[in-house]
């Protein structure tokens, strides 16, 4: 084999090398764009605040005394599993607004791996989720709320983080297959509504029909919940992490594969 057949072919070993190190230039591209664009970090925190600000005082008193829980200690771990799903949000309208403005094309132009332009953009998402969630559980802090340790916090704001990020793959797949910033949105509104309001993040799923009780019992935002409570509360959430990173898992090996496929075609 000569010289240029081995550049025209590199070892794997240096393609995966090369991936991951485009991977941290596009997502400290995404980054910086956020430092310079903060109202992209204060969208989900906004939402993740009004969620928590009226579910407490609106409703809190009726659904708390109806489940006989302390519910601002039973609202807060939803609320972060709520704001995850709406910093995932971003992901696709990001990317949707990145290929209408003909940023992907000068990407395509470049020597990069093409898949890092969708995973750099996933992993500045969830850095940018994480620094929302601190401010959304800090807040819920000065309600009242109360993680039973240190270590709890650190973990339960990570599987927020985590949820996220498999979330995030959707809205990439989403917003490579259409490629309109405002029918991903639109689009994103079928599965976040779904899941957000047919869960356990906001009212006990006991209280539910029959019929929907599974779907919400085991469907990602409230298997992330629970387990986030059960760190709260200081309970033994071992089987509870574990179906939440089985979730996370799966939407990353379904999704990551296919966002990336789509992108590559549109």
């Amino acid at each position: 084999m000569n010289y240029t057949e081995i550049s025209a072919h590199p070892p794997l070993s240096r393609r995966v090398k090369d991936a991951m190190r485009d991977t941290r230039t596009v997502a400290w591209r995404d980054m910086l764009r956020t430092s310079r664009q903060p109202e992209m970090l204060s969208f989900a925190v906004v939402m993740g605040v009004f969620f928590l600000l009226l579910f407490n005082y609106v409703f809190g008193g009726a659904i708390g005394a109806g489940a006989g829980v302390d519910y601002i200690q039973f609202l807060v771990p939803g609320i972060l599993v709520i704001t995850a799903l709406q910093g995932a949000l971003q992901t696709g309208t990001g990317l949707a607004s990145d290929i209408a403005e003909g940023v992907t094309n000068r990407f395509r132009s470049l020597p990069i791996s093409q898949g890092a332009v969708i995973s750099g953009r996933t992993l500045a998402d969830g850095v940018r989720n994480l620094a929302g969630l601190i401010l959304v559980a800090v807040l819920g802090t000065l309600m009242g709320f109360r993680f039973a340790s240190l270590g709890a916090a650190v973990s339960g704001v990570l599987l927020a983080v985590g949820i996220g990020y498999g979330f995030s793959w959707l809205g990439a797949a989403i917003a490579a297959k259409v490629r309109s910033p405002e029918m991903v949105g639109m689009l994103s509104m079928f599965w976040l509504f779904p899941l957000m309001m047919a869960s356990s993040a906001f009212a006990p799923t006991e209280s539910m029909p029959g019929w929907l009780q599974w779907f919400a019992t085991h469907q990602p935002v409230s298997v992330a919940t629970e387990a986030i409570r059960l760190l709260a509360d200081g309970g033994d959430a071992t089987g509870q992490i574990l179906y939440t990173l089985g979730w996370i898992a799966g939407l990353v090996i379904v999704f990551a594969p296919l966002a990336s496929r789509l992108y590559a075609r549109s």
